[in-house]
């Protein structure tokens, strides 16, 4: 919020001071254009809340990336508290909200098996993406899947 209303102050003084150096309609498209351009950059910029390494975490991750991309918003959390710039209890709130959400591991309701791999379902059409978030978990020992009973 603070960066939005720092953004809309620079962006009126800096579509004045256009005005007051350029003639009449250039001055005026300029400010417009700088102004706003200075506004979509505050606006994009302040999206991003003190929370945001837990907003780009997966609860459920299929691959490999995904669970390092998981631990590098734990290390993340820690680095932060490691420089001060949260209190312990903020580390200690984000930690354990991080952990309840965290992936637990699965166990076939037929075999008691914990290891699943996730198969992507066939899409029609040329879709070229490989890591589809459309599927469903397959045991790896008994090969049913997890929702079937």
């Amino acid at each position: 919020m603070r960066s939005i209303l720092l953004g809309a102050v620079l962006a009126i003084v800096v579509f004045f001071l256009i005005q007051t150096v350029m003639p009449f309609p250039y001055g005026l498209i300029l400010g417009i254009v700088f102004a706003g351009a200075i506004v979509w950059y505050a606006k994009k910029h302040a999206s991003r809340s003190k929370d945001s390494l837990l907003n780009y975490r997966r609860v459920d991750p299929i691959n490999e990336y995904e669970k390092e991309q998981n631990d590098e918003a734990l290390r993340i959390l820690e680095k932060k508290y490691i420089e001060e710039k949260i209190t312990k209890e903020e580390y200690l709130n984000r930690k354990k909200e991080f952990e309840d959400s965290e992936y637990n591991p699965r166990k076939c309701k037929f075999c008691g098996s914990e290891e699943f791999e996730f198969v992507p379902e066939e899409q029609i059409g040329s879709s070229s993406e490989s890591d589809s978030d459309l599927g469903y978990y397959k045991c790896e020992k008994c090969g049913k899947k997890e929702n079937e009973n």
